[in-house]
């Protein structure tokens, strides 16, 4: 009947359940935020040091942005790795280790004679490091919440904006005054006492499943639904990655001044916030899916705008700013769709393993971009290359479901009746109702409504009051 370790065929929940949603949340929100916006801020200012490396060193800008395909490789794919870590070791254990090896990472590469040098020590500190806690924050922050998660996980992803915004203009300043290495120290001291700060704040969730959550997360990634979310990972981050690590070259081949190109980054950061908090806001009205959807399409919308920029800096800021809107928003609703549609069971693994397919588009897209550049003299084709790679994948995921997906399990292998009812008579694209569960009594004996909540395999179900939980 069961295929993990269960007690009497029901995972036993411990913990505080009333510390859901409480200000405790609030403050593992924040240090998540700002572990993360330390984390993605530092990676994405490496578009500022391209130009310099690749003097210094003799090689093309393609080469050098190898540099920063290896760390954003490892900055996501590590997640599959760190999600098992997160159910046996809590986010603080990895936040100390990955955030000692982000400061290694920087202060190391600042002392680079040969950049395969930069290749190992960048990659592996910097993006090995910050891929050990950037998803388990991430999945802690959604498991202290219930009825506020949307929001909750949009502060969290509110901190790679502001790190975007602040740190990139302050790497190009520190470049131009001191040199590339100087500024990457400078950037370690800030990253090692953020990180101190946030490792004080981040605690596990409060309620915890004592149960296996791997057979769960097998059948999560047997659905539809997950493979349609992995690929759209991978042809979104192509060409994001891509284009924060060219954007500052392009915009310099343009003859748009060094400062000016390290705003547009900065002014992506800052419209990411935007989409981060306001469209999140709507998470409830509209419905979390729905959403991620339309941010997604605003990413080929916004790289046509680029391509028909040419040399003018209003398009490109036009650009900039419909680009961090949609990533911004895609970003939190990822946060919120994830458990939405497979339940919060194993959500670090599962998250993990939708970052690792984010960082394989990410490995992509600099190299890719910049050395396309270099073999076409110009920026057209690679701009429309990424443009073509948006489109597609906003069309990956366009047809996925918008409601939980059953996860039968293997004594079951077919959805709950009350599941199967609800998907056959649903209309094509109909919006869920805002209750998509029916109400059930627990006992024949006990009237009172609850909710079913997926926290483990649809054949399992824990019940709490109907009235504790938000309908989506």
């Amino acid at each position: 009947m069961s295929d993990g370790p269960q007690m009497s065929g029901m995972p036993q929940m411990s913990g505080n359940p009333e510390l859901m949603d409480s200000f405790r949340g609030w403050l593992v929100a924040i240090g998540a935020g700002f572990s993360t916006g330390m984390a993605f801020g530092t990676i994405y200012t490496f578009g500022a040091f391209i130009e310099s490396m690749a003097d210094e060193f003799g090689t093309g800008q393609g080469t050098a942005s190898i540099m920063l395909g290896i760390a954003t490789f490892l900055f996501f794919g590590t997640g599959i790795v760190s999600g098992p870590l997160l159910h046996h070791l809590g986010p603080r254990p990895l936040m100390a280790v990955g955030g000692l090896l982000f400061f290694g990472g920087l202060a190391g590469t600042s002392a680079v004679s040969e950049l395969w040098q930069g290749y190992l020590i960048y990659g592996i500190g910097c993006g090995f490091g910050s891929g050990l806690f950037v998803s388990p924050v991430f999945a802690t922050s959604t498991a202290w919440f219930m009825k506020r998660r949307a929001i909750a996980l949009g502060i969290v992803a509110t901190g790679p904006g502001i790190g975007t915004m602040v740190l990139v203009p302050l790497a190009e300043r520190l470049i131009a005054e001191q040199g590339w290495r100087i500024a990457f120290r400078f950037l370690a001291l800030i990253a090692l006492v953020t990180f101190a700060i946030c490792f004080l704040m981040l605690r596990r969730p409060p309620v915890t499943m004592n149960f296996d959550p791997r057979p769960h997360v097998r059948r999560v990634t047997r659905t539809t639904a997950f493979w349609q979310m992995a690929a759209g990972a991978s042809l979104f981050s192509v060409p994001l990655i891509g284009s924060l690590a060219a954007l500052i070259p392009f915009a310099r081949s343009a003859g748009i001044s060094a400062t000016a190109a390290a705003w547009l980054v900065s002014i992506i950061g800052a419209s990411s916030i935007v989409g981060r908090i306001l469209l999140t806001s709507f998470a409830s009205m509209l419905g979390s899916v729905r959403l991620f959807k339309l941010c997604y399409a605003t990413l080929p919308v916004a790289y046509a705008i680029w391509l028909l920029a040419g040399d003018s800096y209003g398009l490109m800021v036009v650009f900039a700013l419909v680009l961090g809107i949609g990533y911004g928003g895609y970003v939190a609703l990822m946060g919120d769709v994830t458990p939405h549609l497979f339940g919060v069971a194993g959500i670090g693994s599962v998250m993990g393993r939708l970052f690792f397919f984010f960082g394989v588009g990410s490995l992509i897209g600099p190299p890719a971009m910049l050395f396309l550049q270099e073999a076409s003299g110009g920026t057209v084709l690679p701009i429309a290359l990424v443009t073509a790679v948006a489109t597609v994948g906003a069309l990956v995921i366009r047809p996925m479901t918008r409601d939980p997906v059953p996860l039968p399990s293997p004594a079951d292998p077919s959805p709950p009746a009350r599941l199967r009812a609800q998907t056959a008579t649903a209309p094509e694209g109909a919006m869920p109702a805002p209750q998509p569960q029916p109400l059930l009594p627990t006992a024949a004996n006990d009237s009172t409504p609850r909710l079913p909540v997926q926290l483990a395999p649809p054949s399992v179900w824990i019940t709490v009051p109907a009235d504790t939980v938000a309908g989506r």
